[in-house]
């Protein structure tokens, strides 16, 4: 049992320590016109185009890697690690390093030690940057498929590439994933998911301790994230089991990381992870055990990035895009996410228990009904 006074000071420590963050360097966003000036098509990819949905449209990683690239089969999990991450499709993201960096696709091109840490480097970097300017807020003047297009763009060397990198993605992603589709048409969109959808993510009787709402980058919006951990220890402490936060197929993004998604179009993303016992598109129930979370920093950032100790990173998705929590029900407790990442002051972030109508603040023991 956790002691009273390590808890106030978890407390203490939430207002100045993130427990999470991705590659947080990356250049400036290209202004619109710059786009025009470069003959970029007008709402030339979408959202859709840039999010990874691996119910909607899978990607076989090894399969492409052994067919095209068998050189970079030491850096498949990065790609996939990092597109669970950064929430950017691992096609969009492999696409993109090939455009500026040509020399990377040739077959006699080894990848020696050296080369193979630049290109782990790059990777992180194309997703995290990607992520980033994604999640950026943008003018209600401008649509989603202009500000996916600038997203992109800024990616590149230079704006120009786009017609390089298009003959890249066609030759080899169009036919399973072409870009530019109409959205499904919904009668409407919910903000939240249905009330009875999801628990907190661990074993259901127990009690662990969250934190504040955050991005799933550690900075930033929407605040899709939320770290638990039983007793916050530090390197090298017992950890336990996660569980299925709600019912869906799996697809295990790396040895730390995994993602439930519900054929409804909401998803779970499950960080810092260790023994992971599922494997990808496995069915699993509400409540089924996925793994732990990591006891060691190595495992848990199995492919780098930063964590201050063992805990799991958990976060929403809606159709591929993270989503803020704000509303959501885990089990009995509905989230108010406050006003920034890793918000700990209770009279802006709180969750509310529905059951008694009682307001809970963060950082205290909630049970798993």
């Amino acid at each position: 049992m956790i002691r009273l006074s390590h808890l106030a000071l978890l407390c203490v420590v939430a207002g100045t320590a993130n427990a999470h963050t991705l590659i947080s360097s990356h250049s400036q966003m290209q202004p619109a016109k710059v786009l025009k000036e470069a003959g970029v098509p007008s709402q030339w990819v979408t959202e859709s185009d840039l999010v990874f949905q691996p119910r909607h449209t899978p990607f076989d990683i090894d399969a492409f890697i052994q067919r095209e690239m068998p050189h970079w089969a030491p850096v498949s999990e990065a790609i996939m690690h990092w597109s669970g991450a950064s929430g950017i499709d691992p096609r969009i993201i492999i696409t993109t390093l090939i455009t500026n960096d040509p020399s990377l696709i040739t077959p006699t091109h080894s990848l020696d030690r050296i080369s193979e840490v630049k290109l782990l480097q790059n990777i992180e970097q194309v997703a995290s940057s990607l992520s980033a300017w994604l999640y950026q807020p943008h003018a209600d003047t401008q649509s989603s498929s202009d500000h996916a297009t600038q997203t992109l763009i800024s990616a590149f060397n230079a704006p120009t590439d786009w017609s390089r990198w298009m003959a890249h993605y066609t030759r080899w992603f169009a036919q399973q994933k072409p870009l530019n589709q109409p959205a499904p048409t919904q009668a409407f969109e919910q903000l939240a998911p249905p009330s009875d959808f999801m628990q907190w993510p661990w074993r259901q009787g127990y009690a662990w301790v969250p934190n504040g709402p955050h991005a799933h980058s550690g900075s930033g919006f929407p605040l899709s994230s939320i770290d638990v951990s039983y007793d916050w220890p530090r390197w090298g402490g017992a950890t336990y089991s996660v569980t299925a936060a709600h019912d869906g197929y799996v697809t295990v993004m790396s040895r730390c990381q995994v993602r439930v998604t519900n054929d409804n179009g909401w998803a779970t993303n499950y960080y810092h992870m260790d023994g992971i016992q599922v494997s990808n598109n496995q069915w699993v129930d509400k409540n089924t055990k996925l793994g732990n979370y990591a006891s060691q920093r190595s495992v848990a950032l199995c492919q780098g990035g930063s964590s201050t100790g063992p805990h799991l990173h958990f976060s929403l998705l809606k159709n591929g895009r993270f989503t803020s929590l704000q509303g959501t029900n885990l089990g009995s407790y509905r989230v108010q996410t406050g006003r920034y990442s890793y918000d700990d002051d209770c009279r802006y972030t709180w969750l509310t228990n529905t059951q008694t109508s009682s307001k809970i603040c963060l950082w205290r023991r909630i049970t798993n009904p």
